[in-house]
């Protein structure tokens, strides 16, 4: 039940947050997000948040639109704090319906506190619609007419209290 919720959390942000972005954004910078503290140096980020508080980043690219999931290549290394699913990717997803649901890659899920998220990686676990899957590959897999969401953009996101540090994002 609370990935659900998270999940209409998240769409909510998203739909928030980058309704705001300026059309002048660069598409190759990192832009921030939420309500808590949100840092960017180059390709890192530190997401500092207290309670009931969250943030993120994204690029205001839209390279990855409509994109089948087996084209897909993002990733992030995670050093600070992880509590819950954060940080997390968050990746739209059109599933051939009209509700936009997201799937979520976060560090505990790829089996550690810190280390790389990636859709590359084996040991990454992917979570969509409540269901768990191994791997981006066995989800891609299990799912071969889904794609990335046609104008979203994926973005990742810490949601509980703690200091999160990214670095070597790749969005694209």
């Amino acid at each position: 039940m609370k990935r659900v919720f998270i999940t209409f959390m998240v769409a909510a942000v998203a739909a928030i947050a980058f309704g705001g972005v300026a059309a002048s954004a660069s598409p190759n910078k990192l832009q921030s997000f939420g309500t808590g503290t949100v840092t960017i140096n180059g390709d890192s980020a530190t997401i500092d948040n207290n309670a009931g508080e969250y943030g993120g980043v994204f690029l205001t690219s839209r390279s990855l639109s409509a994109k089948p999931l087996n084209a897909v290549h993002l990733s992030f290394d995670s050093s600070g704090d992880t509590a819950g699913g954060a940080p997390r990717f968050s990746i739209p997803i059109d599933d051939g319906t009209t509700v936009l649901k997201y799937a979520f890659l976060d560090v505990l899920g790829c089996g550690y506190t810190t280390g790389t998220v990636s859709t590359d990686l084996a040991n990454c676990h992917v979570n969509f619609n409540s269901v768990d899957y191994a791997n981006w590959d066995a989800f891609a897999s299990a799912n071969p007419t889904f794609r990335i969401a046609a104008g979203q953009i994926p973005f990742i996101i810490a949601d509980e209290p703690g200091s999160y540090a990214v670095s070597n994002i790749d969005l694209r």
